[in-house]
């Protein structure tokens, strides 16, 4: 629980998730739009803005995970007691006390087969799912439509993250004890924050789990990890907290929820002011819409990420931003001022949030967005309320409705909407026409930096220190500029950043100096 073990991997080597036959089997098939050598919209129409003339796959690699433990030597991290907690694994938090009850005489650990039970356990199931969302003995909600998290890439208003979590204090008193849980589909794992009341502090897990088609020839199909049998049938659970070999992969919670290693981990909210832009609400004009996309898709009749159906329509993220405020962490780096930034995108292009072409503009979004060019914050969220192509979403929409009411077997990957113009605003793709030291800081340095954990491996390579870094260790990182999209050594990785040739070319002849 919250220890520091031994980091193994070499430098920049450890992007791992779970055992690699694990998600070599889930993996869904790669879309066309995203193969190597695509060629983008390269010009500025009413979309805003140039394409990256090539765009890479959002895929994890599938070497990817070899520096975790199995799910015996995971455990057994978790439940190692850190010394701080005298009743251990009761005082500890909800995470560890569910999971390690094992370790006490007469003790069982529990095995979850899906999200509900999952849920349950943590005090999150929904006991009337016609109530209140955050009441009536249901757990508090909120649907995500854009991230700037692990999965940002896969987000949308198609397949929103799913935040499920410990309703706020009604009398606005600190919260102790509270967890939060994040689903998103087409990935075998769910994000877990869990509060300490010990420590008094926020640890930071995912949660990784099996299908059975996890180990059949040709792996888990989209049907599968895309449509609604991704939230049961589960097995071989395994829980890694980011203290463990989790932190030196390209799934480290640090990033974004401890960007400075001499503080305290933080819960990550940049939207927690209404009207909550890229949060799904019926009470907001953006909500609405990002709800009428979904709803095209989705039917009413249908659940969501561990939501009963009679309550997916009622997604709250004022609850959410009371939660991360009454627990300490209302102010939020890189926050993003929705009025503002909504009001100002509405006045620039006036059919917003309904329909997202042409692009908006905001002034206030772009100081957000320098900053973190500049390397100093992680990437802002879009401007834009919707960050979805309209022609990819109506494929993407026709396609789920079809496989939902049997007119076809197999789905394609429905996450594959987003507007290719609007990737570099976006951060996925570095601003255009920088240089390579620019490009470096853009693309590299919200996870190497000198701030974070330096016991980190992939810490060998310091962007705000680069004109310190030795020879070797800047052929080092030429080299995995170098590498190809199948290997976990590849910098940066696709997952989270897609860059052109001539841009990877500018960023080697940079560290070549």
């Amino acid at each position: 629980m919250s220890r520091r073990f031994p980091l193994t991997a070499p430098a920049f080597a450890a992007l791992a998730l779970v055992a690699a036959a694990a998600f070599a089997a889930c993996v869904p098939a790669e879309p066309m739009h995203h193969r190597v050598g695509f060629t983008a919209h390269d010009g500025r129409d009413d979309d805003g803005g140039a394409a990256p003339a090539t765009i890479d796959p959002p895929s994890i690699p599938l070497d990817s995970f070899v520096a975790l433990k199995d799910a015996k030597g995971a455990h057994d991290d978790l439940c190692a007691n850190d010394g701080a907690h005298p009743k251990f694994p009761d005082d500890a938090d909800l995470v560890t006390k569910t999971f390690c009850q094992d370790i006490k005489a007469g003790g069982v650990m529990p095995t979850p087969k899906s999200l509900a039970e999952l849920l349950a356990l943590f005090g999150l199931d929904f006991k009337n799912p016609a109530g209140v969302n955050g009441a009536d003995g249901n757990p508090a909600f909120a649907l995500l439509g854009h991230s700037s998290a692990l999965t940002a890439r896969k987000v949308s208003t198609l397949t929103p993250t799913a935040f499920i979590f410990t309703p706020p204090p009604a009398d606005g008193s600190k919260p102790s004890g509270y967890v939060a849980v994040a689903f998103d589909p087409g990935e075998s794992f769910v994000e877990i924050a869990s509060h300490d009341p010990t420590a008094n502090k926020v640890n930071f897990y995912l949660l990784f789990f099996d299908h059975d088609c996890t180990v059949t020839p040709g792996g888990c199909p989209n049907a599968t990890m895309l449509g609604p049998k991704l939230v049961a049938g589960w097995r071989n659970i395994r829980i890694y907290e980011d203290t463990t070999t989790l932190g030196n992969t390209i799934f480290d919670c640090h990033v974004c929820h401890q960007p400075n290693n001499a503080a305290d981990p933080i819960l990550r909210m940049q939207e927690n002011t209404p009207p909550f832009t890229h949060w799904f609400s019926p009470s907001t004009k953006g909500g609405a819409a990002l709800y009428a996309d979904f709803r095209a898709a989705h039917d009413v009749s249908e659940d969501y990420g561990g939501i009963p159906s009679r309550m997916v329509d009622k997604s709250d993220p004022g609850k959410l931003a009371a939660l991360v405020a009454q627990a300490g962490f209302g102010n939020q780096p890189n926050a993003f001022p929705s009025a503002a930034i909504e009001d100002e995108v509405s006045a620039s292009s006036h059919a917003q949030p309904a329909v997202n072409l042409p692009v908006g503009a905001s002034g206030t979004w772009q100081s957000l967005y320098d900053g973190a060019v500049s390397g100093r914050f992680i990437a802002a969220p879009y401007h834009d309320v919707k960050i979805t192509d309209s022609t990819k979403l109506t494929t993407m929409t026709t396609a789920y409705r079809d496989f939902m009411a049997g007119k076809r077997q197999d789905l394609p990957d429905i996450r594959e909407v987003f507007l290719d113009t609007a990737l570099r605003d976006m951060g996925i793709a570095p601003k255009a026409a920088l240089d390579g030291r620019a490009l470096l800081v853009n693309a590299c340095q919200e996870c190497h930096h000198s701030k974070l954990d330096m016991q980190l491996s992939r810490e060998a390579f310091l962007v705000d220190q680069l004109d310190a870094m030795t020879r070797k260790e800047r052929d080092v990182a030429i080299d995995r500029l170098r590498m190809g999209l199948d290997t976990r050594l590849r910098m940066p990785p696709q997952l989270f950043r897609t860059i052109t040739g001539d841009e990877r070319a500018k960023m080697i002849e940079e560290l070549q100096k």
